[in-house]
């Protein structure tokens, strides 16, 4: 029974850790490919493995939204990633992978399609970030409160959809705690496009102190992107 117990919680951690640096070797556009054609490989042979199915999700995602720029490559891509983590999803519906990178594959999907093309997404994707968040609000250094804030903050409020400003902003505050670049960017963005580019400037100059984490193509994207943005608002 111990031996069990021990087990069981190896399991447990493992699965609450198995993507903190998911994307640590990854340092160029060639890396990011190959990796999204193994598992897209993977997946073809094998589309009932849940662990194939979330990180094939996790990597399509990744690779599509980092490096692809053609519109309709880009739009297969996240397409590829959306029914692959809805498989995962199904596979293991507790997964906090699973529920975190759909997710995260649906927000990139309605992106490309365009909000009032894709309000059907908000409510799901919602419904999974409130699911990570129950589970483990540090997923990801609170990546997920980010994915709900920015929807709360994108589509439109009652009764077309469940746009919510101050909801946006709790959550914004809760991801930020975390001392995430990519929170601290989109709130930043939320931030001036309300006209507060005082909040913002601060929200800003915290995000470029910190320094870099693992996953280096992700870390140097948001520190481009915050550097655009404090230029935007001098």
């Amino acid at each position: 029974m111990r031996i069990f117990v021990i087990i069981w919680i190896l399991v447990l951690f493992s699965s609450l850790y198995a993507s903190a640096d998911l994307f640590k070797d990854i340092k160029s556009e060639s890396d990011a490919k190959k990796a999204y054609e193994h598992y897209k490989d993977l997946f073809t042979k094998n589309k009932n493995n849940y662990e194939i199915a979330w990180k094939f999700c996790a990597y399509a995602r990744f690779y599509g939204f980092y490096f692809l720029k053609d519109k309709k490559e880009r739009e297969m891509v996240f397409e590829e990633a959306k029914d692959a983590g809805e498989i995962a999803v199904k596979l293991n519906p507790e997964s906090i992978e699973a529920n975190y990178f759909l997710g995260v594959a649906y927000g990139s999907y309605a992106q490309e399609k365009g909000v009032m093309n894709s309000l059907f997404l908000a409510g799901p994707i919602v419904d999974l970030m409130t699911k990570v968040i129950k589970k483990n609000p540090s997923y990801r250094d609170g990546s997920a409160y980010m994915v709900r804030a920015n929807v709360y903050s994108k589509a439109p409020g009652w009764p077309m959809s469940i746009g919510d400003v101050n909801k946006a902003i709790s959550d914004f505050e809760n991801a930020i705690k975390y001392e995430n670049k990519s929170a601290y960017r989109n709130y930043a963005e939320f931030l001036i496009n309300r006209g507060d580019k005082s909040k913002a400037r601060q929200i800003i100059e915290k995000a470029l102190s910190l320094p870099l984490g693992n996953e280096l193509v992700i870390e140097e994207y948001e520190m481009k992107m915050l550097k655009n943005l404090l230029e935007k608002i001098k």
